[in-house]
């Protein structure tokens, strides 16, 4: 099993671009200063003058970046004596100064874009926010934070369900199980979007404690099929059918349509389908009693 080895590259320095034409004169005197060994009182004044100069000061006379006084080499930090002593003010290297330039150009990109994500985020925010039957607010994880910052989950002021029993408690963030033995630390409101993925999807699927749960999708097919009049009752022989007559069915009776009784029969206790009490007639001419929606099955299909 071969190891692996981690090797240590020292870049050198980049060359010196400086703006003034002393730079020759300024260095020679520099590493003639830097020849005898360097003390204390050296060093204490070469890190005031880089103090009171200011970062920028130092990197104009050095001719390229300046990372601190105690990464520089002594010819360097003689090159500040020299030059504060010659009252020198050169301007930045060319070079650095577009550098700066095009920094400051993407941050401001970059700003321009974040506040447009934003602007969208609480657009589509307050749309899910708008049709939720509770008032949700936002509100930001105090105890942990992520790469971008805190967490923001979606709080409900009151007990909501999604799904088929998934509870979800009051002042607690939507992604949060009720069992859960450490509850999020929430702060006060923010006038934020949530960020928190699954605060997003439920927010979109919450109702009521006491609403009914929303249709399958094979309930919604079948309920879109009552809408359009195609589910009726029928009597043959004395026997109670319901039936689909979009398509018919290679069992008992079967030309008058699929069985779909049980079926039919749920969605009528949830009050979403009711019967018509007088005999209507099926596309093909054939008598029964046809089914349609409620106006809480219509809203059930449509929500």
């Amino acid at each position: 099993m071969s190891r692996r080895k981690v090797v240590t590259i020292l870049l050198p320095p980049p060359e010196p671009e400086p703006e003034y034409e002393l730079y020759q004169e300024l260095r020679h005197e520099a590493e003639l200063r830097s020849r005898p060994p360097l003390g204390p009182h050296d060093l204490r004044r070469m890190t005031e003058v880089s103090a009171r100069r200011g970062r920028d000061w130092c990197t104009a006379v050095l001719g390229r970046g300046f990372p601190g006084i105690d990464r520089v080499s002594s010819v360097d930090g003689w090159m500040l004596v020299a030059a504060d002593e010659l009252n020198l003010d050169p301007p930045l290297p060319r070079r650095i100064v577009e550098e700066r330039e095009a920094a400051e150009q993407r941050h401001k990109a970059e700003a321009t874009l974040a506040a447009v994500k934003l602007e969208t985020e609480k657009r589509r925010w307050n749309l899910v926010a708008g049709s939720a039957p509770v008032a949700l607010t936002v509100h930001e994880n105090t105890r942990h934070t992520g790469p971008n910052g805190s967490t923001r989950h979606a709080v409900p002021p009151a007990d909501v369900v999604s799904g088929k029993a998934r509870k979800h408690p009051a002042d607690r963030g939507l992604c949060e199980t009720p069992g859960r033995a450490d509850p999020l630390h929430l702060g006060d409101a923010v006038d934020l979007p949530p960020n928190c993925v699954r605060c997003l999807d439920y927010a979109a699927k919450i109702r009521a404690a006491d609403a009914p749960a929303p249709p399958t999708d094979a309930e919604a097919a079948l309920l879109r099929l009552i809408s359009s009049g195609m589910v009726f009752t029928f009597s043959v022989r004395g026997c109670i059918t319901i039936r689909d007559t979009s398509q018919r069915s290679r069992a008992a009776w079967g030309h008058l349509g699929r069985k779909v009784d049980v079926a039919v029969k749920k969605l009528q206790k949830k009050g979403w389908v009711s019967q018509d009490q007088e005999y209507g007639a099926t596309q093909k001419g054939v008598r029964g009693h046809r089914w349609r929606l409620t106006e809480a099955g219509t809203a059930a299909l449509e929500g």
